[in-house]
């Protein structure tokens, strides 16, 4: 049985840059100007922008507890894959975001903030798969800053979605009794 070799550093240089230099080409082309336009089919794929947001955040958030928890080999192999997969999902999202404002005709500065801090957030979240053979120290240090550019681009993103103040606000005003 052959023994598997980690991905040397021009491969991982090459697989981190391309794909979000393809999300800052694609904001540029594909600008938020608040014009609705076809075809449906982008629109719709769009939309699965709400849906996959999602697993990037939940990934982000596991990747520096089994750093902190757990430093046996095996912990450090799904480590490198959960950070894997977790550039991946929110590159995905960060693209399907672009698609969404783009094809649905979304606008505003509030939009663009949420565009940009995604694409950091996917720039960051690439960054700490990258920098994974590093020093404990740096690793983290890139996983929590990639946390923080998530929650910033998510909490801009439920703002617009949900209102002002999400989600520290209530769904529901209570009725005071008599």
């Amino acid at each position: 049985m052959s023994e598997r070799r980690a991905l040397g550093l021009p491969l991982r240089l090459l697989l981190t840059i391309t794909p979000n230099l393809f999300l800052f080409l694609a904001a540029a082309y594909l600008p938020a100007d608040g014009v609705s336009r076809g075809p449906a089919l982008f629109s719709i794929i769009g939309n699965f922008h709400i849906i996959a947001l999602h697993l990037p955040v939940a990934l982000l958030i596991i990747i520096p507890l089994f750093e902190l928890l757990d430093w046996s080999p095996q912990a450090q192999t799904g480590t490198r894959r959960l950070s894997m997969l977790a550039a991946i999902s929110t590159w995905v999202t960060a693209a399907l975001g672009i698609v969404y404002a783009h094809f649905n005709g979304f606008d505003g500065d509030e939009v663009q903030l949420h565009l940009w801090t995604g694409i950091i957030a996917s720039c960051l979240a690439s960054a700490s798969w990258l920098l994974l053979h590093q020093s404990r120290v740096v690793r983290l240090t890139f996983q929590f800053l990639s946390i923080f550019a998530m929650f910033y681009a998510a909490h801009i993103g439920g703002e617009m979605v949900h209102g002002e103040g999400f989600p520290l606000k209530p769904n529901k005003i209570s009725k005071t009794l008599p």
